[in-house]
């Protein structure tokens, strides 16, 4: 009864420092501001892209991220616009062939990135060094606008582009055609996070930009650019506060299972529970009948036990003679030739009839039925 009370407090203290956990737990990791990547069309933050893509989704029905890769954007829709937004990683060469299928098909990709080189065969020119007040941006009217503009390189136009955006220094937003689409690549992506869009005149800039393109039939914002084309872990799958309480409820278990006094390792078994059934009966049990001279009767044993496994395995019967048991063996397939197993047999039979036997006869018949032992068992 004591035993059983003593039981149920370690329980209830165990409740409690559980439930203490969890309630600190949740408190900590509510607390905790979520972190996202820049550019990054969930983020919040004020170098995330949220207010551009609330913006779109409000303005045009048809905008969607695009969380695949590039071979699953060719398609039958045409006059797309898909939004790259300072990508993390510079795509393979066969993911940019990829996009540029996606653009000759009819399709426009526009590209915001700082320093846009390698990507699509574009080349920068190194331009001034980044300032943090606005420059005056002009586009293809003459029209001017006030804008930051942090990067430092400007675009290298060819012969058959189209220069949309330009400043003192150089290209700042061009257009070039692929197949039947075009690629708009720009080096100002801060126009779109949170902190920059509104500010200067990077609304009607980027208003702008998408109005060189004219009628399209949907927008979409590439988020595999940002990793999300990536698997999510195990781990991603799951609320933090969960995997608290997971782990917290496998440290407890664990304590609850040390103070059980339960022990993990190989299984022991003690001696005594194997001792009885294993040969060392059988050794203590000759050593006796060589220590006292008794060879009559463990030939008789012996004899006794091979009559037992001729019945079981070749179906010699028990009852029968030694004697009647010479062609038996014989037939069987027995390496003892008709003599030999007629001399085994009748010499077997004459000792087991005799008072006496001595330790040179002992050993050999021994031997002998041991042979023929072995001979049926392996069968």
């Amino acid at each position: 009864m004591q035993q059983s009370q003593t039981g149920r407090k370690t329980w209830a203290w165990l409740g409690v420092i559980l439930l203490l956990f969890i309630i600190i737990s949740y408190f900590l990791v509510s607390k905790q501001p979520s972190e996202y990547p820049g550019y990054v069309s969930e983020s919040s933050a004020p170098t995330g892209t949220k207010a551009f893509y609330t913006y779109l989704e409000n303005e045009n029905k048809a905008a969607n991220k695009w969380e695949h890769a590039p071979a699953l954007l060719a398609g039958e829709d045409k006059n797309q616009i898909l939004f790259m937004i300072e990508p993390f990683f510079v795509p393979e060469r066969a993911q940019l062939e990829e996009y540029m299928d996606y653009m000759e098909a009819g399709n426009t990709v526009l590209l915001w990135k700082n320093n846009p080189e390698g990507m699509f065969d574009v080349t920068t020119n190194p331009g001034m060094a980044t300032i943090e007040e606005a420059i005056t941006v002009t586009d293809q009217q003459g029209e001017e606008y006030k804008a930051f503009v942090h990067s430092y390189v400007r675009i290298q136009e060819k012969e058959a582009d189209e220069v949309l955006l330009k400043d003192d220094a150089g290209v700042i937003a061009l257009k070039r055609t692929f197949g039947e689409g075009s690629l708009i690549v720009v080096n100002s992506p801060n126009w779109l996070t949170n902190d920059y869009i509104t500010d200067k005149d990077h609304v009607e800039l980027i208003s702008g930009l998408l109005q060189s393109e004219g009628q399209y039939s949907s927008l979409l914002v590439d988020e595999y650019i940002h990793g999300s084309g990536n698997k999510p872990s195990t781990v991603a799958l799951y609320p933090k506060w969960l995997l608290v309480f997971a782990l917290q409820l496998i440290v407890l278990t664990l304590l609850w299972l040390w103070y059980q006094g339960k022990r993990f390792g190989p299984i022991r078994v003690p001696r005594e529970a194997t001792v009885r059934f294993s040969n060392e009966q059988t050794t203590a049990l000759a050593a006796w009948y060589q220590r006292g001279r008794r060879y009559q009767d463990s030939l008789k044993l012996q004899a006794n036990y091979l009559k037992l496994l001729l019945q079981e395995k070749w179906g010699i019967p028990y009852r029968r003679t030694w004697q009647e048991c010479t062609e038996l063996i014989t037939k069987r397939g027995s390496q003892l030739s008709g003599e030999e197993a007629r001399a085994f047999t009748q010499g077997l039979e004459s000792l087991l009839n005799k008072e006496s036997v001595n330790k040179q006869e002992y050993l050999a018949w021994s031997g002998k039925m041991d042979q023929l032992r072995r001979e049926v068992e392996e069968e």
